[in-house]
């Protein structure tokens, strides 16, 4: 990508995008820029509510807020769910908080007893004769208002703008790609989630390149520093869309990331890393797969292939429908404007960022650790949100992380910087993301 006229041209609002290698500081920070996000951009997105996990019975509701904006999302019936904004229609009182069930298949707003069923009908008006119009009585007028979902990968996306394409249009490129992996089939480990004090692109950044590893995480880069880390064999290869999703392709590269050690000294210390320092990547199923080969004399360079062989037997005995490798993409994905995926062993971590209320440089950000279960795990438990979690309380690799983009937030008010300087090379990604807000801002 480059400085073209087009983009030139589009530039009319503050602080756009006018090369693609250069993004202004104040994009960060700017709450005038915060405000047109919201306007211009929150509104009209498709974007992750909950999980279809949240909603395992008829009557069951999660509650979404982005910015200043409330939805309720609802299981309306075993194959249906329903998304409203959470303002009842008499005084806008909410009419749920956080998660729970709405008994007897009515919603009941808590202040003057108003109810819906959870098609959104309204079905009772306390005094309804004595106290209101018949204008005000309207049945089209008193249901609740509607927003957009849809459902992919056992997640649930919703939109506030009606007259946006179909999630299935929005998706088009990037669900192809990360189909193969089927997250589906995944369940929720752990939910947890942090409040950082920066910009929700400043957190989400950190997870849409791995140019960062040879420095920010010690324990992944081993001890290799400058050219005796090839950093192009784990993610410089991106394949990314126009609606703002990407990903990275299968590496290239043949050799070992680290110049110097095996791959059977190099996969076994990358598991361990990510073992104690996410707790989601790599889990005990891997880890008990892998301290059973290292009782086995297995050849340097065959280590890896014998690890995935193993794998996929103990998976088949376990009744853990594990899809076949991946071969176009590594999992490692982002769908646009706040999702992102990093891959495992039929495990994800999956990264979701949004703004804190209208604060421009604090954001909500949480981490979902998925698996694909074994047969005998039975009915999902609805998942339970924890945190806030104080950075200093996660796992290495995540607090590494989060006090980096802590430190980028304050590095962007300094008075010399006017912008950031982009790798089109490393940072494909990121670049990507924010040509495609600007495309949302400027209302193309």
């Amino acid at each position: 990508m480059s400085l073209t006229p087009d983009l030139a041209a589009r530039a009319s609002h503050p602080h756009a995008i006018t090369d693609p290698k250069r993004v202004p500081a104040q994009r960060y920070y700017s709450a005038d820029f915060a405000q047109l996000e919201k306007e211009k951009l929150w509104q009209h997105v498709w974007q992750v509510a909950c999980r279809l996990e949240d909603l395992p019975e008829t009557g069951d509701y999660i509650e979404y807020e982005i910015n200043d904006q409330s939805i309720l999302v609802v299981r309306e019936s075993d194959s249906r769910i329903k998304a409203y904004h959470n303002a009842c229609r008499h005084r806008a009182t909410a009419l749920g908080n956080g998660a729970g069930t709405f008994h007897g298949r009515q919603i009941v707003c808590p202040y003057h007893g108003w109810r819906w069923d959870l098609n959104g009908e309204n079905t009772y008006v306390y005094a309804a004769q004595r106290g209101f119009t018949p204008a005000c009585l309207d049945k089209d007028n008193l249901r609740l208002r509607e927003v957009q979902v849809d459902s992919w990968g056992g997640m649930v996306f919703v939109n506030m703008d009606a007259e946006a394409p179909p999630l299935e249009q929005y998706l088009e490129g990037i669900a192809k790609v990360l189909d193969p992996i089927a997250f589906e089939r995944m369940r929720v480990r752990w939910w947890r989630h942090v409040i950082l004090p920066c910009n929700w692109k400043m957190a989400q950044e950190a997870f849409l390149e791995a140019y960062h590893v040879m420095q920010a995480h010690p324990s992944l880069a081993m001890g290799a520093a400058d050219d005796d880390y090839n950093v192009d064999s784990l993610a410089s290869n991106f394949e990314c869309f126009e609606g703002g999703h990407a990903h990275s392709r299968p590496p290239t590269s043949s050799e070992v990331p680290v110049k110097g050690m095996s791959w059977a000294d190099y996969f076994i210390q990358f598991n361990n890393a990510l073992y104690f320092g996410t707790d989601a990547f790599t889990t005990e199923r891997e880890m008990f797969i892998q301290q059973g080969l290292l009782e086995k004399d297995i050849p340097d360079d065959e280590f890896p292939a014998k690890f995935f062989e193993a794998l996929y037997t103990y998976a088949q005995g376990a009744g853990i429908p594990l899809p076949p490798p991946a071969t176009e993409t590594t999992g490692y994905g982002h769908i646009f404007p706040n999702l992102t995926f990093l891959p495992g062993y039929g495990n994800n971590i999956i990264y979701r960022s949004r703004p804190n209320g209208d604060d421009p440089e604090s954001c909500i950000f949480e981490v979902w650790a998925v698996q694909i279960p074994g047969a005998d795990a039975g009915e999902p438990e609805r998942p339970v949100l924890e945190g806030p979690i104080p950075v200093e309380e996660w796992p290495q690799i995540f607090r590494e992380d989060f006090q980096n983009v802590i430190g980028q937030q304050k590095g962007v008010h300094g008075s010399g910087i006017d912008d950031l300087i982009m790798s089109e090379h490393y940072e494909a990604m990121i670049i990507n993301n924010h040509l495609t807000i600007d495309r949302y801002l400027s209302g193309d």
